[in-house]
């Protein structure tokens, strides 16, 4: 190896949590990171651990230390093997911080990353998540820029919550979906939401190839394939 070169960074997924989705942030990752050579191309492991407890079904069930070993024994698997480290759940951030400082180290919060995008958005943005990161505020207590972020009422939760769990996470065509959250996105008065269930990944990349399409999405899966260097090697 040449004496200036730097190894090429690899960022390890804890995912699985949909197995889907997981896969896809993968492809994602190559299809923006097109090199000319296979060798140069982004290292990732992906742990797709389908088997992981539901993790909305742990906040509400009050069964959460399951899901805490699991978390802390994975992350631990992860650490040696890569720079760093996204988890691929959006709601599994709640236990992040009942997790060692040792076994995170490595994690970039997806809320960080989203942060950080809406620091640049010039209007508010509607967060499609479920339920259990509505109600632990995940966002709300994580965003510098949460005067930005748009949580919709109960019934509309409800909606996004169906969405998620009866298309998206049982692989139906996320093209469906696109009617009702353009209604839900003209209802709350913004053209922008925020993947905040990183299912909603799968209809993210459809609307970036759609030119037609005047709806934007803040996905932290998108940006991460985009920035992949920069934020896997920097965490920036």
């Amino acid at each position: 190896m040449n004496a200036v070169e730097q190894p090429s960074p690899t960022l390890g997924i804890l995912g699985g949590m949909g197995p889907v989705v997981s896969a896809e942030f993968v492809r994602t990752i190559y299809e923006y990171n097109r090199k000319p050579a296979e060798q140069d191309a982004p290292q990732v492991i992906l742990f797709s651990l389908p088997s992981a407890p539901d993790r909305n079904e742990s906040i509400y069930t009050k069964n959460e230390e399951r899901l805490l070993v699991f978390m802390e024994t994975q992350l631990r698997r992860l650490d040696p093997l890569c720079d760093r480290i996204l988890i691929g759940c959006c709601t599994a951030h709640h236990w992040l911080p009942s997790i060692t400082a040792e076994a995170k180290r490595k994690v970039l919060p997806i809320m960080n990353i989203i942060d950080r995008e809406l620091e640049k958005s010039d209007e508010p943005a509607l967060l499609l998540a479920t339920r259990g990161t509505y109600d632990k505020r995940l966002f709300r207590e994580a965003c510098k820029n949460a005067d930005r972020v748009v949580e919709p009422d109960r019934a509309d939760r409800e909606a996004i919550m169906a969405i998620i769990f009866d298309v998206l996470k049982k692989g139906k065509d996320p093209h469906t979906v696109i009617p009702t959250v353009e209604r839900l996105l003209d209802k709350y008065g913004t053209r922008t939401f925020i993947s905040g269930c990183t299912e909603f990944h799968l209809l993210a990349k459809i609307l970036d190839t759609r030119e037609s399409s005047s709806v934007r999405a803040i996905d932290a899966f998108s940006i991460v394939a985009r920035d992949f260097h920069d934020i896997v090697r920097l965490g920036t």
